[in-house]
């Protein structure tokens, strides 16, 4: 092998290689594995609330408190993000209270709240979220109460999408790019050595 050769075949070796170990995130669309209803966790402080999962993998409903305490309360339904990425859903809220602004409904990140409801806003509201998150963040959502009486908020949440790991194998249009670059090269160098 000549030495022009050798040097082809390394660079195309590093190219293939260097492809094939660049891992691409991948999108999950709904509550499947590794985020599936049984991965997440319900948690009620001075709450009755609930989570409804039969609807998944599709949506699952999270019911906030109302257990006429007549004070403030939580409940929220989190996991660990296992990659890092975008997380995303669709969410559908309806208060059985008077208010939106006495069960306020939103999202939580490492215990950090981001009301989404409009306190303002009718009773029923809906909307889409996104976030990115790091791996291990804890993220999830929380329907509060202000008043634990009255009727409890409930939301809907659909079309959420996490980030999952790749395959560490090149999609198949890299693949062929990769090949016929070789191939070219390996063409180009021939004919230089027949015409030397």
């Amino acid at each position: 092998m000549t030495n022009s050769y050798q040097k082809l075949a390394v660079a195309a070796t590093v190219a293939f290689l260097s492809l094939a170990s660049t891992e691409a995130k991948s999108v999950q669309a709904a509550f499947i594995t590794p985020y599936d209803p049984s991965n997440f966790t319900l948690t009620n402080t001075n709450a009755n609330g609930f989570v409804d999962t039969t609807g998944a993998p599709a949506s699952i409903t999270l019911t906030g408190g109302d257990n006429l305490s007549g004070v403030f309360g939580t409940t929220d339904y989190t996991t660990t993000a296992l990659f890092q990425g975008l997380v995303s859903f669709n969410w559908e809220y309806f208060s059985f209270n008077s208010s939106p602004e006495l069960d306020p409904f939103g999202f939580l990140l490492n215990g950090n709240f981001t009301q989404l409801t409009d306190n303002n806003g009718s009773t029923s509201q809906s909307g889409i979220f996104n976030i990115s998150v790091n791996t291990g963040d804890i993220f999830g959502w929380r329907v509060a109460t202000i008043d634990n009486a009255f009727g409890p908020a409930k939301v809907t949440l659909s079309n959420f999408n996490a980030s999952t790991p790749a395959t560490d194998v090149p999609e198949p249009s890299s693949i062929l790019a990769i090949l016929t670059f070789g191939a070219l090269g390996l063409g180009s160098a021939f004919k230089s050595q027949q015409n030397q």
